[in-house]
């Protein structure tokens, strides 16, 4: 093939700019054209002209310095440059990206936690970065692109002659200006070796790696990398991260206007920030718009008509630390690392997608509850730890207990300088820090503020519907719905009446109201007592006793339990204590160490509040206890699915007519009973919820921690409210530190919220008796014409 034929070929241009293979191919056929034309050459003119250099060379021989040495100069000059150029390159090898780089660029990726029904719930990354396809990307995006960086990169080949050349002019005119491709472009972001700083050395890696950019990839590919790997203003890295985070709305519907802004601030990301420098982002939207004018992207007409259009963000940030479900993402972080570690996946990079068992809506209406909630207890607990006229905040609590103040004070980082700065003893340093009173105050409402948690489990499959760890991740990472351990209260009761269940009794079984004494061994006395004795007769029913949450009666199972009727003595009933706590390490009270002395049967167990409901989950679904678990699948970036999950462990704990009998005693939690209220009785008259539930609410002695779980079918959901510092308690004597108070309604409140959203899958079926199963009738009624069924109406 002659070079003039192949020269003469129709190339398909567009082919060739857009298609590696296709230019790959050309240069193949090039050079068979140019190897083809040294052949023919050997026919022709070529002997004749070795016989003149010959001869040239024989003539010179009699000159003093002939062609022979001038050729040997020469032949220097030539090896010193290419030893010169060996290492010139050898140098510049050096901070080029490898083969292997080249063809398998590695972008970080953020890791997404996603919800059973699609939401994003969390993120991880080092760069806040979602990689999207170029079909992905609105037209707009790249016209702008085009129009303002780099208007010859269709014609190009990884470097802009014009430009490049015209370097040194902007140079000279105190302009300076890079010249820099896309392409160009693209290897900084890609290949960090290749460095920023400016400098020639820099330059020309840039533009060997933009040419071998160009060789590997396509037009579109290397658009489309470009706009994944750019960081955008307000840490958005990538388009689609970037449409988010100003537009809310992925990067396909960016209208022109938006599409300026973004690829305008590009130049500068903090300068030209649309959020925090509006003005200047609106004038640089502006030239990016008329750029895409001049290049025919848009007519006169529609840049007059986008420029009269004012900026408007809806702005979303990328990285939300208060949001709630920064708590819940947390969770699944810790549960899956050791999973990444083992399989060589890196969360913050690899662009993985973690699904989980959270409903979002759900999630939703659990942080709306909890916070508003939360406000609510915090001014009703400021009020009444503050007299009245007070100017103080909360002067009763820091009155009654002195010494809080002080080692609030000597927590803070402020002491730690002064004793760290030789400020004298600590009496001196909290003199010295008392005198700030706005610093004395804000400490106090920091430390001195309630905090929450929340949980909802489906009881049937162990899927975690909902989890609000705090109400600030920002100032408080500790997770109050796993990391935190506080003393149950009452809730911790239904074990206690569940292990009597058990062991033969029945809920119509009376035990006396009255308070009862024991004696350890050294004549110390244990009496444990209700703050009030309820009026009425003396024997009350181990329904009632739960469902009024009564200490006394409760203390007298103790010795029935252990087998040791009658006695008095403190350790005879140790072996109750045993019993109940091994039955509710089996209900799922298995994570936190419980101690087996009489006592555990008030609620001094710690537990957290995620045990303490997936506990309750045993009672709802029949005996079974399915431990709960959050993630359902891991998946790549590709959506190739890399590890499925279920729960762990399930296993019949407990008969299902004793499941059935404890939650149809809870019902009286609820709903109360002939002549008396139950403790979580708000939920009807506060909430008007009407379906099946059943709960317990809980109140350590101290009114430092208050609980309720409530339970249903197809859901149990827990709460616990208190102080962020444990020190912080409820005052005593009043009514605002009770979990039928402050914790219920949380719980109150999301399951109104639920019920009442049709796009909630929610159910209001009532909790089914067991196939076969007959509620035994107390004695007295046996022979009686029955009043009610059968079975236990709710």
């Amino acid at each position: 093939m002659k070079s003039k034929d192949f020269e003469d070929k129709n190339i398909d241009m567009d082919r060739y700019l857009n298609d590696p293979e296709y230019r790959r191919e050309i240069a193949r056929k090039r050079r068979e054209s140019a190897m083809g034309s040294r052949d023919d050459a050997k026919h022709t003119g070529k002997k004749s002209s070795k016989r003149k250099r010959t001869m040239y060379s024989s003539r010179d021989s009699h000159t003093g310095i002939g062609w022979r040495h001038i050729f040997a100069g020469f032949g220097g000059v030539v090896i010193a440059g290419f030893i010169v150029g060996l290492f010139a390159f050898f140098y510049l090898a050096q901070g080029l990206p490898s083969i292997e780089e080249l063809e398998n660029p590695q972008t970080d990726i953020a890791s997404f936690v996603v919800s059973r029904d699609g939401q994003v719930l969390d993120k991880y990354f080092t760069e806040n970065r979602t990689y999207i396809r170029y079909q992905d990307i609105s037209q707009n995006v790249i016209d702008a692109l085009i129009a303002t960086e780099d208007h010859r990169f269709y014609s190009h080949w990884g470097v802009d002659m014009y430009r490049t050349l015209a370097i040194p002019y902007h140079l000279l005119r105190g302009n300076p200006q890079g010249g820099s491709t896309i392409s160009q472009q693209l290897a900084r972001n890609l290949y960090r070796s290749i460095g920023r700083e400016v400098s020639v050395t820099r330059k020309l890696r840039e533009i060997i790696t933009a040419i071998q950019i160009e060789q590997n990839y396509t037009k579109q590919e290397i658009i489309e990398m470009y706009l994944n790997t750019v960081e955008f203003s307000n840490s958005a890295f990538g388009i689609e991260t970037a449409a988010h985070t100003h537009f809310n709305k992925p990067a396909s519907d960016l209208t022109v206007p938006e599409a300026a802004t973004l690829i305008g601030s590009l130049q500068a990301v903090s300068a030209l920030n649309p959020r925090t420098r509006p003005e200047r982002s609106t004038q640089r939207r502006n030239v990016v718009m008329s750029q895409m004018r001049r290049h025919g992207f848009i007519t006169p007409d529609e840049f007059a008509q986008y420029r009269a259009t004012p900026l408007e963000l809806d702005y979303n940030p990328p990285f939300r630390a208060g949001r709630e479900s920064r708590y819940f993402g947390q969770y699944v972080r810790q549960q899956i690392q050791g999973w990444a570690n083992e399989n060589g996946y890196d969360l913050y990079r690899d662009g993985l997608v973690i699904h989980t068992t959270i409903d979002s809506r759900m999630q939703r209406y659990a942080e709306e509850a909890l916070k508003a909630q939360l406000e609510r207890h915090q001014r009703s607990f400021e009020q009444e730890w503050t007299s009245p006229d007070s100017d103080q905040y909360m002067d009763r609590l820091w009155a009654q207990y002195p010494g809080f103040l002080n080692s609030f004070l000597e927590e803070t980082e402020r002491f730690e300088k002064y004793r760290r700065e030789g400020h004298g003893s600590r009496a001196e340093i909290l003199d010295l820090l008392k005198m700030d009173e706005a610093f004395v105050d804000s400490v106090k409402r920091a430390r001195a503020r309630l905090e929450a948690g929340f949980v909802a489990i489906d009881p049937s499959n162990g899927n975690i519907l909902a989890w609000v760890g705090g109400s600030d991740y920002s100032s408080i990472q500790r997770d109050n719905v796993h990391q935190l351990r506080r003393q149950t209260g009452s809730t911790f009761k239904p074990f206690v009446f569940a292990v009597a269940i058990d062991n033969g009794y029945r809920p119509y079984h009376r035990f006396s109201k009255y308070p009862v004494n024991f004696f350890d061994v050294s004549g110390d006395r244990w009496s444990p007592r209700d703050p009030v004795i309820p009026s009425g007769p003396e024997m009350i029913s181990l329904r009632e006793a739960l469902g009024r949450s009564l200490n006394n009666v409760t203390v007298r199972l103790l010795p029935e339990l252990a087998g040791a009727p009658g006695t008095n003595r403190l350790e005879d009933l140790r072996p109750a204590g045993q019993k109940i706590a091994d039955f509710a390490r089996r209900m799922g009270m298995n994570r936190t160490p419980l101690a087996t002395n009489p006592a555990i049967a008030l609620g001094t167990a710690h537990s957290s509040l995620l045990e303490l409901t997936s506990a309750y989950t045993t009672f709802a679904n029949m005996g079974v206890h399915i431990e709960p678990y959050a993630v359902t699948r891991i998946e790549d970036a590709e959506g190739n699915v890399l590890q499925e999950f279920r729960s762990e462990r399930q296993m019949e704990v407990i008969s299902p007519e004793t499941a059935y009998i404890m939650v149809d005693m809870m019902r009286g939690v609820i709903r109360g009973g002939q002549g008396w209220f139950g403790t979580g009785n708000r939920m009807n008259w506060m909430f008007n919820i009407s379906q099946d539930i059943a709960g317990k609410t809980g109140t350590t002695q101290n009114s430092a921690d208050n609980w309720f779980v409530a339970m249903m079918p197809h859901l149990v959901a827990g709460a616990w409210v208190g102080g962020e510092d444990r020190r912080i308690i409820f005052p005593q004597g009043t009514q605002v530190g009770q979990g039928a108070r402050t914790a219920l309604p949380i719980v109150g409140q999301f399951i109104q919220s639920c019920a009442n959203d049709p796009n909630v899958p929610w159910s209001r079926d009532a909790f089914e008796q067991p196939q076969g199963f007959v509620m035994e009738q107390p004695p007295e009624e046996r022979d009686t014409e029955p009043t009610r069924p059968s079975r236990i109406s709710w």
